[in-house]
């Protein structure tokens, strides 16, 4: 497995440890949690589009979201450092 390094804004930090209150109790970080929330994006066929952005210096996003639920993902609890 490859490590990458991602920068989130606070305020997605602090929505990721709202919805990580339940994952915190199960031992995992908020860090972990966006771990398992992008594999489960992809291991659920989502996909993600990018093209030129015409109007200024950048590219156009565009995320296409599983249509159907991916099913539970079980995480064991973290070894914390």
């Amino acid at each position: 497995m490859t490590k990458v390094e991602l920068r989130v804004g606070e305020a997605i930090k602090e929505k990721l440890a709202k919805m990580g209150a339940e994952a915190a109790e199960g031992g995992l970080s908020p860090d972990k949690l966006a771990e398992v929330i992008l594999e489960s994006f992809f291991a659920g066929s989502g996909k993600i589009y990018t093209a030129r952005w015409k109007e200024g210096p950048g590219i156009r996003i565009l995320p296409d979201w599983p249509r159907f639920s991916s099913g539970v993902v079980h995480v064991k609890k973290e070894e914390m450092k």
